[in-house]
């Protein structure tokens, strides 16, 4: 429960975006934060995809993770979780209303990558935890799909984080609309 409680914070601070708003609640608006740059929410095609759905039993059990996955809202994403016993896990979460210019990403390094056809950035070590590597990609202007891989609270390898989100993001891309 720990190392999801992990994923879940990395995730947290991303659903905040610019607002500083926690978990709980819908993040409000600032003055000087970002919007979402549509308010149509058919706009990106996401609105049907389950979370738990981006990934096949047979996927899941590939990375080593424990199938089914369990779904969660998380303040405006919704998420699934799976996780390996005592080694982590992995969370996927789709925003619907919220582009990759939403997110609050910050890390010990910021790369722009490609995973499949969508543009995305990479994120080491979210927050300043090793033990967290996020993808988030970009599936339209006003819509987003963030991959978080996470070892145990205890380790400091942001490579083998990077890794479990990279095969997973790669796995889950072209499921994406």
């Amino acid at each position: 429960m720990k190392r999801i409680l992990v994923a879940t914070i990395g995730l947290a601070a991303l659903t905040a975006g610019c607002t500083g708003n926690t978990v709980s609640g819908d993040p409000a608006p600032t003055s000087g934060g970002s919007t979402p740059t549509s308010t149509s929410s058919s706009a990106s095609g996401l609105e049907g995809v389950k979370p738990c759905d981006l990934l096949s039993e047979a996927e899941v059990t590939g990375l080593g993770l424990k199938y089914p996955g369990e779904a969660e809202q998380l303040g405006v994403a919704i998420t699934c979780s799976w996780n390996i016993s005592g080694n982590g896990g992995l969370l996927a979460g789709i925003r619907t209303k919220s582009g990759l210019a939403d997110l609050n990403l910050s890390g010990d390094k910021i790369s722009d990558v490609k995973v499949g056809k969508y543009d995305a950035k990479k994120v080491e070590a979210q927050d300043g935890a090793k033990n967290i590597c996020t993808f988030a990609i970009a599936v339209s202007d006003s819509s987003s799909v963030v991959v978080i891989g996470n070892l145990t609270g205890t380790s400091d390898d942001t490579a083998a984080a990077c890794e479990r989100s990279s095969k997973a993001a790669e796995l889950i891309a072209p499921k994406l609309p």
